[in-house]
């Protein structure tokens, strides 16, 4: 793991064990601060932008599609900015390798594992023209509503239409991001893939783009507060594997598609656990 010096002075990796108590609780008081500020701007930028640049977007796009890409250009750079602030506050940093795997995604289906708040913030910031589906809750959310419904994102809402809605828009050459858990993981245990990711894939004979994202130590993980830091800044590691078919998952004998999507979602899910445990192993 890269070593890197945060506000303290010390080395997250090498040298934090050597800090004295005291300064290490001052560390937890500041990156525990730290880190509701950024969620604070993160919420009144939204509301801000949605009052004011958003309302001209809508005004001076001429199109539907035109407004879609508009606002998701400013989605992405407001994502930058906020890892970018993130980052420049010494709270945690975001590591890509792979990422020249990204300029070929057009017409591909991104598969993402999905350990905490900002994987969908990474990759967006990474992907502005993705599209991506969103829990039907964020769609009344105060805060980001006016964003997702501007920039035309797939409601998971009704999961029968999800499907053919999404493998229409990969089949249109267009990039699809999806976490197959549906929602963050648990640390410490298994990966536990849904479904939906398989069939869209296997239905549509789509070729994926697999993204392992790994968060060490934990943060803003499934069921912890906004307050709940780890002992230092977390790193949050995202290695993109070059595309591959679909059926490089599944057996080469054909299968009824029930259990082709079966044997494609635990196959998925073996493939991202064992790229998790090379992490998990070198921790």
């Amino acid at each position: 793991m890269q070593s890197r010096r945060d506000w303290t002075g010390a080395s997250s990796a090498e040298n934090w064990s050597k800090c004295p108590g005291w300064l290490k609780k001052l560390d937890y008081c500041y990156r525990a601060l730290g880190t509701g500020f950024c969620f604070a701007v993160f919420g009144i930028g939204c509301v801000v932008v949605g009052i004011t640049i958003l309302p001209m977007i809508m005004l001076c796009s001429g199109n539907a599609l035109t407004r879609q890409r508009r606002t998701r250009q400013l989605a992405s750079l407001s994502f930058r900015l906020l890892l970018a602030l993130i980052r420049g506050m010494g709270l945690g940093r975001v590591e890509v390798e792979g990422g020249e795997w990204l300029r070929s995604a057009p017409g591909r289906l991104v598969l993402a594992t999905h350990p905490n708040y900002l994987d969908a913030v990474v990759l967006l910031s990474l992907l502005p023209m993705a599209d991506c589906v969103i829990k039907d809750d964020l769609w009344h959310n105060p805060f980001i509503r006016a964003f997702v419904i501007a920039a035309g994102y797939i409601s998971n809402e009704n999961s029968p239409g999800v499907i053919e809605t999404c493998i229409r828009t990969v089949q249109n050459g267009k990039i699809l991001v999806l976490f197959p858990e549906g929602t963050r993981s648990t640390p410490g245990k298994p990966l536990c893939f849904k479904r939906g990711a398989a069939q869209i894939a296997v239905r549509g004979d789509l070729e994926i783009l697999p993204v392992v994202m790994y968060c060490a130590p934990p943060a803003l993980f499934k069921s912890s507060k906004w307050y709940q830091v780890p002992e230092r800044a977390w790193v949050l590691h995202v290695k993109i594997f070059p595309p591959c078919p679909i059926s490089d998952f599944l057996p080469r004998v054909p299968l009824p598609p029930g259990v082709a999507v079966r044997r494609a979602t635990r196959a998925l899910q073996n493939f991202f656990q064992e790229q998790i445990a090379h992490y998990e192993s070198a921790d």
